[in-house]
């Protein structure tokens, strides 16, 4: 097991910086996380979000806006629930939040950064360094059924982005479909074992050659996305997924993502659906030919299809197939 060990000194890390000595760079700095947290803050993201979240819980001690800023922290630093307590020391959620949810302090002598925070409620009679514990961040993710979980994500996050006015005019969208490898444990449920070569594709294990190194078994799942984007690629917003088994085709799934969005925010704001020939390759197939055809008329494999006007067809203007 790798152990690594963090001393906060900030003199340390500028003289080292001036130096060119980088050894690792975080990708979010404390001042623009803090920054972040405050604009969502502002806005009232949070508690938009939070008023629907499909909490397994009867009971509400600590508010799930909390939570939902403290899984979106630990994101941020790709950390684990066990290092939330760090996270907290080192990112700006706190100094987001204010003093009322919780203090850092410096050791004049050590530097050592410590965290006082109040909590909302009174079970523990020892000080709290953190506002909530790191267990109900991760029994809460736990407890949580997914179905909903995806059904809240795709429903309350493009209504909340709507509210923001951050759709572009363009109305132009992306589907996705990407491979997430986990290690080879059972336990990680509605995972598959798929073939794979070095480029992270899948391959049909009767059409290689299996002790080749570049085939590899890993288990996986896979995530299906509905991306917003602009022109200009700066912007960029996930306003639908959907986490299934790596071995479920994507393109029924992006499908459903596109009408459970359009259900969400109505017509008028998908104007262009960008795939790729993946989603179209699969439609080819007899069987999905049927299940597709009375949603999508057969859309064309080589050009832009006019889809909008189809009697219950909640479908972008445009379907554009990338290469």
């Amino acid at each position: 097991m790798d152990f690594a060990a963090f001393e906060y000194d900030r003199t340390f890390v500028i003289e080292a910086l001036r130096r060119g000595a980088i050894d690792y760079l975080e990708n979010i700095s404390e001042a623009e996380e803090a920054d972040l947290f405050r604009h969502l803050l502002g806005r009232d993201v949070w508690e938009r979000l939070a008023e629907h979240y499909p909490t397994p819980r009867q009971k509400e001690e600590v508010p799930i806006w909390l939570y939902i800023a403290s899984q979106i922290s630990l994101k941020l630093h790709d950390a684990s629930y066990h290092a939330f307590p760090y996270v907290l020391r080192s990112g700006g959620l706190i100094t987001a939040l204010g003093p009322k949810v919780g203090r850092k302090a410096e050791h004049p002598d050590t530097h050592a950064v410590t965290l006082a925070c109040e909590g909302f409620h009174d079970k523990h009679e020892f000080d709290r360094q953190t506002p909530c514990d790191q267990d109900f961040l991760r029994k809460l993710a736990r407890d949580t059924q997914p179905g909903r979980l995806h059904d809240w994500f795709n429903r309350e996050v493009p209504r909340c982005l709507r509210s923001l006015k951050l759709f572009d005019a363009e109305g132009l969208f992306l589907g996705d479909a990407s491979y997430v490898f986990v290690p080879d444990n059972e336990n990680y449920e509605d995972s598959v074992k798929l073939l794979f070569d070095e480029h992270h594709h899948p391959v049909n294990s009767q059409e290689v050659d299996l002790p080749d190194p570049r085939y590899q078994w890993r288990r996986c799942y896979k995530v299906v996305s509905l991306i917003h984007v602009n022109r200009e690629l700066n912007l960029f917003l996930t306003v639908a997924a959907r986490v299934v088994a790596g071995n479920r085709h994507e393109c029924p799934i992006l499908y459903e993502l596109v009408d459970d969005f359009v259900k969400a925010v109505d017509r008028g704001w998908m104007k262009v659906l960008v795939v790729d020939r993946g989603f179209d390759r699969w439609r080819q197939h007899g069987a999905a030919e049927d299940r597709l055809s009375h949603r999508y008329r057969g859309a064309a494999a080589q050009e832009h299809e006019r889809l909008s006007g189809h009697e219950g067809l909640n479908a972008p203007e445009r379907f554009c197939l990338g290469t």
